[in-house]
């Protein structure tokens, strides 16, 4: 199992500094096998969402390494939490829209 860092840009929050499409992301640390289970498992959590300034999906994953541990099922882990996130030079997948296939980021 891989742990990732599943990012959906911005949050729901009205906060006028640290809110909206701008503020900081909602990131979810999620065990899985993909990048594309791990962004399931935050899209399931995140369309249960109303918001009308950020999507409700996932639009970023981060591969951060492999999970040691001795659990074998995929899930979230942490989250959803809010901080910028920041790609460390860590191998990551982008989509533009819900139903778009992730592109892996080209060095």
């Amino acid at each position: 199992m891989n742990l990732y860092e599943v990012i959906r840009w911005g949050n729901d929050a009205d906060d006028p500094f640290r809110g909206g499409p701008n503020g900081d992301d909602t990131c979810f640390l999620v065990r899985a096998e993909t990048h594309e289970e791990a962004a399931s498992l935050a899209d399931a959590t995140l369309a249960n969402t109303r918001s009308t300034q950020v999507v409700g999906w996932a639009q970023a994953v981060y591969l951060l390494g492999v999970d040691t541990g001795t659990g074998t099922d995929a899930r979230i882990l942490r989250g959803p939490y809010l901080q910028h996130a920041y790609l460390h030079g860590w191998r990551c997948w982008y989509r533009e829209t819900r139903d778009a296939q992730w592109e892996a980021q080209r060095d």
